[in-house]
C-alpha cells in the first residue's frame, strides 16, 4: 500500500480517540474521560458508560457550536469528516 487514497482525494483524517474509564464508587459506577471533566454514573458499568456517552454528545455539540471543539480536544484541526471515537479502557479490577 502506498498510503494514498484512491484517485486524487486526500486521505481521511485520523480519528480523534478519547479514552474513558469505569470505576466502582461505593454502590455505583462512574465513567470518566481522561483529561476532561466529563463523567457519567449508574448502578451498573453499562449504565455509567451510557450516561457518559450522553454527557459526551452534549459536550461535543456545545464545544462545536462555540467553535472551541478542536482546542478542547487538544488537536490542531477538525473538519466534518473527522471521526471522534470514545473508547473505554479495559477494567482491570478484581471485582
Amino acid at each position: 500500500m502506498s498510503g494514498q487514497a484512491d484517485g486524487n482525494a486526500p486521505a481521511p483524517d485520523a480519528p480523534v480517540e478519547i479514552t474513558a474509564r469505569v470505576v466502582a464508587d461505593g454502590n455505583r459506577f462512574v465513567a470518566a474521560v481522561d483529561g476532561l471533566e466529563l463523567e457519567g454514573s449508574g448502578r451498573t458499568p453499562d449504565a455509567a458508560r451510557n450516561a457518559l456517552v450522553q454527557t459526551m454528545r452534549g459536550w461535543l455539540e456545545r464545544q462545536d457550536t462555540a467553535g472551541k471543539l478542536a482546542d478542547s480536544l487538544g488537536v490542531d484541526h477538525l473538519d466534518e469528516e473527522t471521526e471522534i471515537v470514545l473508547q473505554f479502557a479495559a477494567d482491570n479490577s478484581d471485582g
